[in-house]
């Protein structure tokens, strides 16, 4: 079942409030060693999940899973973008706004100029990033877009022992913006996939406890938390970063760092799986 752009619950569920959920971002296999933006601790962190929903299964009320769900032609990879020499761009490439009125990058469909142009003005206006050059990942229908099987088994396996449904959405879709966070764009479009996720939040927010754990750290991990919080006005300590479920990105580790901090000064805990299994459940 997918909210929205995808989520919506099934209809004819009556929904509680209360209890714990579960959100993961991203356990996805290309985050994961032997994939294109792997992480080389993605599968400590998916064997830990793995084990704390199979041993917790029965005290976990609900699942919810995002899907990173890319095309390949999209304005964060390199075939979207050439530079003078028709050459596209490596990975991890920054390309800004006066890049592109300079005429260093522009898009190879020349009718998606001023898109990509409005684009970068814009994602800097708001102050969280430039485009980045990602390595092509998470392409759908393709393996890597596919949950990690140690993770896809313990999904399976409290499926079973609950008799409910996993919360799956997909993110990204859209070629025309990132989707970091899980709940919104970096710059929404009037694709409505794009905007504010409202069901998804609603939905998340009606529980107790919040565990959140997932790849990465530093990105769709740090900015699906931010929005989530950001939507409370009090109550950030029901929110808990599982820390040890999830890592940051190689070479962004000081941005993994920063999201804790800042989590931990607004009030969210930050635990280890045995701590909250201890401590939560």
């Amino acid at each position: 079942i997918f909210f929205r752009r995808s989520f919506m619950a099934t209809p004819y569920v009556k929904e509680k409030l209360g209890g714990v959920v579960l959100v993961i971002i991203d356990p996805q296999n290309d985050f994961h060693p032997g994939g294109s933006l792997a992480i080389p601790t993605a599968d400590e962190d998916s064997a830990r999940t793995a084990k704390f929903i199979t041993e917790k299964a029965l005290a976990i009320d609900e699942i919810v899973v995002t899907l990173d769900s890319h095309q390949r032609f999209h304005i964060a990879h390199g075939l979207f973008w050439t530079d003078s020499s028709n050459k596209h761009p490596p990975p991890f490439t920054i390309i800004t706004a006066a890049d592109i009125e300079a005429g260093k990058w522009r898009s190879c469909v020349p009718e998606y100029q001023e898109i990509g142009l409005t684009y970068a003005r814009k994602l800097e206006e708001a102050g969280r990033f430039k485009i980045c050059i990602w390595p092509e990942h998470c392409i759908i229908g393709t393996t890597g877009h596919n949950v990690r099987p140690s993770v896809m088994e313990a999904l399976n396996y409290w499926a079973e022992v609950n008799k409910k449904e996993i919360r799956w959405v997909f993110k990204g879709q859209n070629i025309f913006t990132e989707m970091y966070s899980a709940l919104k764009a970096e710059v929404p479009l009037q694709d409505s996939r794009t905007r504010r996720n409202v069901e998804l939040i609603d939905f998340i927010k009606k529980h107790d406890r919040i565990l959140v754990c997932g790849q990465a750290l530093s990105h769709c991990v740090n900015f699906t938390t931010r929005d989530l919080v950001e939507s409370f006005r009090a109550h950030h300590d029901k929110v808990i970063v599982m820390t040890d479920g999830s890592s940051p990105v190689p070479g962004f580790e000081k941005e993994g760092q920063t999201f804790l901090n800042d989590m931990r000064a607004l009030g969210v805990q930050t635990k280890t799986m045995p701590e909250v299994a201890a401590t939560v459940l």
